[in-house]
């Protein structure tokens, strides 16, 4: 009887440690399965297509007037009057200084007398050489004589009116440089004057992009300190790089810039006249690593590093060398992963 009892409490641990068994087993299944799961990336992604990549240039600079110029006095004098001062809008020829005059007036009264004097003088001369009462080499020193007075009365005269320092152009005083009383010389600057009603934009351009730009190619420029956004064109491309900076000047000329300022920073973006077959992705699928950008492909449930080159921006998206039509880009998940990760692939709708 003990006997058949031991068996029986044999068997029921058996059958015990059977079901107990199972259980590890299927949980041991379970948690694997769980792991494998919890291993692999849900990522997005698209197939990657050739589209038209239109170059845009972007620069930075600092907007000028396209006529500047330091006005300076053309002779010397104390100033009596300023007529036009900071932030005045001059037209040409419009007086912005004045130097006292008063000695240029009388010179020039008096080398006016001596014209006048020169030229009856020759009359008298002529009436008599008529009359052969003079020898003709009195004649011609006569009228040597009325030249040499007409020289030094059209002199008198540049000089009194020079007196009155003008705008050599139509143009806003942008500094004013001298204050009455000052004594100034000749070539002293007395005043800046800036053409703020067109302005341009020069910015420094490298080597590599410059190639794509031609005159005429159209910009939109921003200016930081207003936030205003107005169109522009390329108006000069320069011919020689900066030394050491491997860098050319560009000019842009602006358009509807009159609430802007000369000397305000400003940002640009040009289109280029060429466009160029490559593959435009989301900048957000682009990844820093050591140094590099890299973008992953999905293969096969398997991520794929790729080392890329930049080769332009379009908007929100980049042109890139380094993937081939047909592979399918990871577009978002990039930053959790490393290659030969297992992705969980969703392809982006089309746009």
């Amino acid at each position: 009887m003990s006997k058949i009892r031991l068996l029986m409490l044999s068997a029921a641990a058996m059958l015990i440690l059977a079901i107990l068994g199972g259980r590890i087993l299927r949980q041991s299944r379970a948690d694997a399965l769980q792991d494998a799961y919890s291993s692999i990336v849900s990522v997005k992604g698209l197939v990657a297509q050739t589209e038209t990549f239109t170059r845009r240039v972007e620069a930075s600079g600092v907007l000028a007037g396209n006529k500047e110029s330091l006005v300076a006095a053309e002779t010397g004098g104390r100033v009596v009057q300023i007529l036009a001062d900071v932030g005045c809008a001059v037209r040409a020829g419009d007086p912005l200084v004045r130097l006292d005059d008063e000695l240029y007036g009388l010179e020039a009264e008096r080398a006016r007398i001596a014209y006048e004097k020169a030229q009856l003088d020759l009359q008298r001369l002529e009436s008599l050489y008529a009359e052969r009462s003079v020898a003709e080499s009195d004649l011609e020193n006569a009228r040597l004589g009325v030249k040499g007075a007409e020289v030094q009365y059209r002199m008198a005269q540049k000089t009194y009116r020079d007196a009155t320092i003008r705008a050599p152009f139509a143009g806003t005083v942008a500094v004013r440089l001298t204050e009455v009383g000052q004594m100034v010389e000749r070539g002293m600057p007395v005043a800046q004057l800036v053409d703020i009603a067109s302005l341009k934009l020069t910015v420094q351009v490298s080597e590599s992009e410059v190639g794509y730009l031609a005159v005429g190619a159209p910009a939109l420029v921003t200016v930081d300190a207003t936030g205003d956004t107005v169109p522009g064109e390329v108006a000069a491309i320069g011919s020689r790089a900066r030394d050491g900076a491997r860098t050319f000047p560009v000019e842009i000329r602006l358009a509807g810039a009159e609430q802007l300022r000369s000397g305000m920073f400003a940002h640009t973006v040009i289109t280029s006249a060429q466009s160029d077959p490559a593959i435009l992705l989301p900048r957000a699928s682009l990844v820093p690593d050591a140094g590099n950008m890299v973008v992953f492909t999905s293969r096969g449930g398997q991520a794929e590093k790729h080392v890329i080159r930049q080769i332009g921006f379009q908007g929100d998206r980049v042109a890139v060398d380094g993937v081939a039509p047909g592979d399918t880009v990871i577009t978002l998940g990039s930053s959790l992963l490393s290659h030969g990760a297992q992705v969980l692939l969703t392809l982006e709708e089309e746009k």
